[in-house]
């Protein structure tokens, strides 16, 4: 007899639908090549998530409760938390793929009770206080700051290759630790 998993079902195709969303965008994706990827019936999608929309709102809400595990916020080090969303994204370029096109395709700012939303008013929250402490700077305003240590962390991943050949030729993740850390330290030192 066969037992029922829809966690794994719902897990398999948030996974397919991740892969799809990266290559093809919300536009260019299709359910029954993500129902494929992850051995379900198309139905399912619908079943659990509604619509392909829903499915791409879905696939983001997953993808920031994975970083938030994964690289949780420490705002007595904010340069090594950069540093670690840094090596998440390196290990992970699907998801980068995944959020330009979200940006492009679904970003409206509109839905307050996402996880995103969540997450990140806990790392603004958590910077404030630290700022209040004293341990880091409060010369940016907590939502900037937590944003801008973000968008340093994501920055390889976001520039065309041309201007990272020019920066930098060699991929040596090393030294882009290192820029990041030291980028985002010079923002939060006292």
């Amino acid at each position: 007899m066969r037992v029922r998993d829809p966690e794994s079902k719902k897990r398999r195709l948030l996974d397919a639908a991740l892969a799809e969303f990266a290559e093809r965008g919300l536009s260019g994706a299709r359910i029954d090549r993500i129902a494929h990827r992850a051995r379900c019936s198309a139905g399912l999608v619908y079943t659990y998530f509604g619509s392909k929309e829903d499915l791409f709102d879905a696939v983001l809400d997953d993808i920031t409760a994975r970083t938030v595990d994964q690289a949780p916020i420490d705002p007595q080090d904010l340069p090594g938390y950069a540093v670690r969303l840094y090596d998440l994204s390196a290990a992970n370029p699907e998801v980068e793929r995944f959020v330009s096109w979200y940006q492009l395709e679904r970003a409206s700012g509109g839905d307050t009770d996402s996880t995103v939303t969540a997450a990140m008013r806990q790392k603004i929250d958590a910077v404030a206080a630290a700022q209040v402490d004293g341990t880091i700077s409060s010369r940016l305003d907590p939502a900037e700051l937590v944003l801008a240590v973000q968008s340093i962390s994501r920055m390889w991943f976001t520039q065309p290759g041309e201007s990272l050949d020019a920066v930098e030729p060699h991929g040596d993740h090393a030294a882009r630790r290192k820029t990041i850390r030291d980028i985002v330290s010079a923002l939060v030192d006292p």
